[in-house]
Order: structure tokens, then C-alpha cells, then sequence
């Protein structure tokens, strides 16, 4: 298929005898925000890192933009358009929001920033900088210091760090984690407004926003898909129902 963005086939990978994915098949669309559900230790993290390339595959391949990257590194990996997020918050606290970001930038572009020039004197770094401010909401939080950002802040700017790269496929770990209602509404606000800009792939146990946000769901049960399919074909299905949903509905308030 032409739109197809990411198209990982037959992926396994095992720890000693622990089999955290066995023969994964998913593809994900361009333009598409693509939900990862599944219980507890069904291999969520361990697929995402799989596709990021944080850990190497024991065998499949990854197609990203019609290469195999699967044998790539993660730095290559990121290069070529796949941003990933993290479970807990990778920001440092004592630098500004805008020097978080900034670093990010650089670190994205290595070479094509002077690193021993000030930050304010390099209108490529600003620009890039302010871009992904706007992108994750944190414009009017830019000058003070990341450790006076509320929890639910920090994962905005996490994901400003990763949209710092300008990706093409975004790798969204548990954004709202640790969320109350309002954080979780801001965060799901975020990436409906990212869907445009970049193809997403989602891990969240909040099935409300999962349901609000997914065109497409895949469920993960025991390192197997069960089955990919749309929200709705998903709520509906028994043996979700039965696997993880367990016959919640998930339009319903927790």
C-alpha cells in the first residue's frame, strides 16, 4: 500500500525463556494515530522499543519508508523520522523549557549547529526551538526552569523534545500517565492537534482517550497480536471484550 509509513513483519524478540513478542505484524499509515493496547507485560514497551531501535529484534523485519531499518541503530533510526517518547519524564529539571527543547534541537541536527555558539545567536536553533514550544503548548512556559512544570506539563514537553526532531513517525509511551482528568484532556488535545503533522503510534491505558484518538486499534495480548482493527470493530469484538476490555465500556467515565 502507498500509504503505508512503518510495516514491521514476523518481529520476536525473547528474554531467556520470556517471549515479550512473538511474530508481531503491524503496519501503521501516514497520517494515522494508531493505538497499542493490551494488559500488563503483554509486550507494549517491548514492541515500541523494537521499532525505535532501543533493542534489536531476535528476527523480522521493520519497513520505514520502503527501507528495512530493522538491523539500524536507534540514532539512525531517529535520523530517518522515527521520534519516540518515554514512560517517565527524560527532561532536566535545573535548564529552562526552552533550553529542554533547544537541546533537543541540537541534538537532532548534531552537526548542523555550532554547539559553542549562544543559543540566541543562531536564528536556525530559535526557529526550530519555537516551533516545537508552539507544537506541545508550552510557548508562555519557555523561560522558567522545567522543575516548576506540574507533571502533566512535563509530558508536554517531553514530547516538544521528541517533535523537536521533526518527525515523521511519532512513538508515544504512556503520555498520560500519571494524569489527572484535566492533564489527560490537554495531553489528548495535543496529539489530535500532532495528527497532521506526523503518523503516530500509541501506547495508553486511559481507554477513553484511546477511543477518542485512534483511527485504527491493535491489541497485544501475551507478545501476539489479537487483532487490529477500528474503534469501533475493536469495542465490539468478543475476544477483546474478554481479553482486556472485560465487557467495559470504554465511552464510559472511569
Amino acid at each position: 500500500m502507498t500509504d503505508l509509513l512503518l510495516q514491521a513483519k514476523s518481529l520476536r524478540k525473547a528474554f531467556g525463556a520470556v517471549q515479550a513478542t512473538h511474530n508481531v505484524s503491524l503496519d501503521i499509515r501516514k497520517g494515522e494515530i494508531h493505538a497499542l493496547i493490551g494488559p500488563n507485560g503483554a509486550g507494549k514497551t517491548t514492541l515500541i522499543k523494537q521499532l525505535s531501535g532501543e533493542i534489536l529484534s531476535d528476527s523480522g523485519e521493520i519497513w520505514f519508508k520502503g527501507n528495512n531499518i530493522a538491523s539500524l541503530p536507534m540514532h539512525r533510526r531517529a535520523l530517518l523520522g522515527i521520534g519516540r517518547s518515554f514512560q517517565i519524564t527524560s527532561v532536566f529539571d535545573e535548564l529552562s523549557v526552552r533550553e529542554n527543547i533547544a537541546l533537543a534541537v541540537q541534538a537532532h541536527q548534531g552537526h548542523s549547529f555550532r554547539f559553542w555558539k549562544p543559543v540566541n545567536d543562531d536564528k536556525r536553533l530559535q526557529q526550530a526551538t519555537s516551533l516545537a514550544l508552539r507544537q506541545c503548548g508550552l510557548e508562555e512556559r519557555a523561560a522558567e526552569v522545567a522543575v516548576s512544570l506540574s507533571h502533566g506539563e512535563k509530558r508536554q514537553l517531553d514530547v516538544g523534545m521528541v517533535l523537536a526532531g521533526n518527525p515523521d513517525l511519532l512513538l508515544l509511551d504512556e503520555p498520560m500517565a500519571g494524569m489527572g482528568p484535566g492533564g489527560t484532556m490537554k495531553m489528548t488535545e495535543l496529539i489530535q492537534g500532532l495528527k497532521n503533522q506526523a503518523s503516530i503510534l500509541l501506547i495508553e491505558h486511559d481507554m477513553q482517550a484511546v477511543f477518542a484518538l485512534a483511527d485504527r486499534i491493535t491489541v497485544l495480548v501475551y507478545g501476539e497480536v489479537l487483532v487490529t482493527g477500528t474503534p469501533d470493530e475493536i469495542r465490539n469484538h468478543p475476544e477483546v471484550q474478554s481479553a482486556y476490555l472485560g465487557n467495559r465500556n470504554p465511552d464510559a467515565a472511569a
